[in-house]
């Protein structure tokens, strides 16, 4: 075996190692996010579609083909020369090219309407990205949190599992009743209905995050985010909404629309027309040739091109309106999904904070009633109960004040490293 063959297997045990120490289908949120974005069929078609705009811009600027132009000219059609080619002194075989010359000033006017409908095209994409990165990024918590809750679930189930032993070695010494040990079996069936549903839950996050990513992601890893506070300050929040996609992409619409009435604004200027021809007529005559020009004669100006540039204004106007009404309307938006992240805040302080440490203290109260013999099992397991109860409630505190979070975090697409 040669040297770099004996150097390659001896690193294969740490690769496999490596391999192994890996958790299969874990994923961070930044991972996830990069995996939808190169996964998004949406966000390619945009692209094409700017691509598409762009040619078209570039193809605007151009003049228009030239044509070629031949047949028979002057051909009789009575008396003793019909339908014939060679008697008639005028008849002649023609051909010639013709084009046509529109002015630069309008093909540089279409060329801007055009790319500016390409730019309003683009800024779509950042329209793609948040929402996909939105998306993305609730799956990824609700699959986070899921797990978290099926955690819990499974380690209460663990510890009631405990007391059934100790339940029939009660009923074995005469210490508990025959009862005590079916009330324990009925609270672990209700604990495993929840586990079933927290299952469920997992699973429905691996399958969103399966259709944003195209991966099997069956794990959540890396740093969770601290959705405890704001992304931002709010008043940095306010301020940003100059840059929300959506708005960015009502700006570009209103640029669209500027640039087709400059466009519409020059369609009067006449585009010229010039033939160029030859004549070849019989042997008995001589050839002949010409120049021919035609200029567009917009005499009904007032009637129908400046009405097409008024209608251009009225919509100018028409998109400047709704990019006003679309920053109001973000700003409502904004107030809202702050509202609703403080309420879901508050609901998961009290959960966490209060709820559940009083849960914890009142199963640790009625086991000792219970060791002291002033408690039944039953008051246990209706403790377990809602302790269990007021876990979940938390998890799905937790996941509703996740889920406002990502909203106010993603309004804007972020850049992933």
């Amino acid at each position: 075996m040669t040297p770099l063959l004996n150097k390659a297997a001896s690193g294969l045990p740490f690769l496999l190692c490596l391999l192994v120490t890996l958790p299969a289908g874990a994923t961070s949120l930044d991972q996830a996010i990069r995996a939808a974005e190169s996964y998004s069929a949406e966000l390619s078609a945009n692209s094409h579609q700017v691509d598409a705009l762009n040619n078209m811009a570039d193809s605007a600027t151009q003049l228009p083909d030239p044509k070629l132009k031949f047949g028979l000219d002057n051909v009789p059609v009575q008396g003793s020369n019909a339908h014939r080619f060679t008697r008639e002194g005028m008849t002649m075989q023609k051909i010639g090219i013709e084009q046509q010359y529109i002015s630069s000033t309008k093909r540089e006017r279409k060329a801007d309407a055009i790319r500016a409908q390409a730019q309003q095209t683009a800024s779509g994409a950042a329209i793609i990205r948040a929402k996909l990165q939105r998306d993305t990024a609730q799956a990824w918590l609700n699959l986070a949190l899921s797990e978290k809750t099926l955690a819990s679930v499974q380690r209460l189930i663990s510890e009631t599992r405990r007391q059934t032993g100790t339940q029939r070695a009660g009923v074995a010494s005469g210490g508990a009743t025959p009862s005590s040990v079916l009330d324990v079996e009925l609270a672990l069936n209700a604990m495993r209905n929840e586990e079933d549903n927290a299952r469920r839950d997992v699973q429905i996050a691996r399958a969103n995050l399966q259709k944003l990513t195209g991966e099997d992601i069956d794990k959540a890893s890396g740093a969770f985010p601290r959705i405890e506070r704001l992304p931002a300050e709010q008043s940095a929040l306010i301020a940003g909404i100059k840059q929300h996609p959506e708005v960015v992409q009502a700006s570009r619409a209103a640029d669209s629309a500027r640039a087709k009435s400059a466009q519409s604004e020059v369609a009067a200027i006449p585009d010229v027309g010039v033939e160029v021809f030859y004549g070849h007529r019989s042997d008995d005559y001589d050839d002949m040739a010409g120049v021919m020009f035609s200029v567009d004669l917009p005499l009904f100006q007032s009637k129908r091109q400046d009405k097409d540039h008024a209608a251009d204004m009225s919509r100018t106007y028409e998109a400047n309106d709704q990019l006003t009404q679309l920053i109001r309307q973000h700003q409502a938006e904004l107030a809202a999904l702050v509202a609703q992240y403080n309420a879901a805040k508050a609901i998961y302080d009290r959960q966490a904070q209060q709820v559940l440490p009083l849960l914890r203290d009142k199963i640790t109260l009625v086991q000792a009633q219970y060791q002291s013999g002033s408690a039944s099992l039953s008051e246990i397991l209706a403790a377990r109960r809602d302790y269990l109860s007021g876990e979940i409630a938390k998890n799905n505190a937790e996941k509703a004040l996740a889920d406002s979070w990502a909203a106010i975090r993603y309004l804007i697409p972020q850049d992933v490293n």
